[in-house]
């Protein structure tokens, strides 16, 4: 009995695709940048920068109000979370035609963009807490507090 196993029939692994939670997948990623852009963005249009803290911002309403907190200069500091995920997923809505690199380096929501925020959002069913927590902060985080923020990295890292 000893080195028998005790199931004689044939075992077979047949490998499954992994199961991707729902923020990583692409689809979802780009239809959050364009969600973004539309409701964060002035004239549809935001630094990368502005893009990865509001992604993260998306994570929890614990992200969310710090982030608002900040804008609204409550607070001085913020969490900022450079997350791959949003780097891919620019790439594939710039390939989809939904977003444009413009040469100041921000990126801007195309007609195509603004046609799908604007089809999630009348939805009523899609991508909810996400519009309410974007509507929430809407346009109150500015490029110029990102770029306080910028600069108080710069001085705390700066070197003699």
């Amino acid at each position: 009995m000893m080195g028998e196993f005790p199931v004689q029939a044939d075992i077979v692994f047949n490998a499954k695709p992994d199961a991707i939670p729902y923020n990583y997948r692409i689809s979802y990623k780009v239809s959050q940048l364009c969600l973004i852009l539309h409701i964060c963005g002035w004239g549809n249009s935001c630094s990368l920068i502005k893009v990865h803290m509001i992604s993260y911002a998306l994570l929890s309403r614990e992200n969310m109000d710090n982030l608002i907190n900040f804008s609204e200069r409550k607070n001085e500091s913020v969490i900022v979370r450079f997350d791959p995920a949003v780097n891919r997923a620019l790439t594939y809505a710039i390939a989809y035609g939904f977003i444009i690199q413009q040469k100041t380096g921000n990126y801007k929501l195309t007609e195509h963009g603004k046609g799908l925020a604007q089809r999630i959002k009348l939805a009523g069913n899609l991508m909810v807490t996400e519009i309410s927590e974007l509507t929430d902060l809407s346009k109150k985080l500015t490029e110029s507090r990102i770029k306080e923020l910028i600069d108080i990295w710069r001085n705390m890292h700066a070197t003699d």
